[in-house]
């Protein structure tokens, strides 16, 4: 199977940015484009993480296996905003991550920009929240 398979045809004057977008390509691949192209479609699976709250008890994530750090805040912000309200009122998440972090093992996950997986965070594994 090749790219022509999945590109509907057009004439240079249709759209001249996608030919020349795809001969680039080709050439940068060494003439193929099969794997980027391919591979590059696949869907990511998901993985599930326990997170451990500072009263001990505990809720589940899931986030992709290559997310960075500021999409698991996210998802933790996410299972926050599905609680049933506790007269808590609207929470502050940069007040919040200023004076908590998330933890894996000894690692404070602080740096929004780093994947998960820098870390060892796997499907399963068990990340905690704790003061700064």
């Amino acid at each position: 199977m090749e790219v022509e398979d999945f590109v509907t045809p057009r004439s240079a004057s249709e759209n001249p940015q996608r030919s020349t977008s795809l001969t680039s390509l080709r050439t940068a691949n060494g003439g193929s484009l099969r794997n980027s192209f391919l591979y590059a479609k696949l869907r990511e699976e998901p993985i599930k993480l326990s997170v451990r709250k500072l009263d001990g008890s505990f809720f589940d994530v899931e986030i992709l296996k290559m997310a960075t750090i500021a999409d698991l805040k996210l998802a933790v912000e996410h299972v926050f905003s599905q609680m049933p309200d506790q007269g808590l009122g609207e929470i502050s998440w940069p007040h919040v991550w200023g004076h908590f972090c998330l933890c894996y093992d000894a690692q404070k996950l602080v740096s929004d920009t780093d994947l998960v997986v820098k870390y060892g965070i796997r499907d399963g594994h068990q990340v905690r929240i704790r003061t700064t």
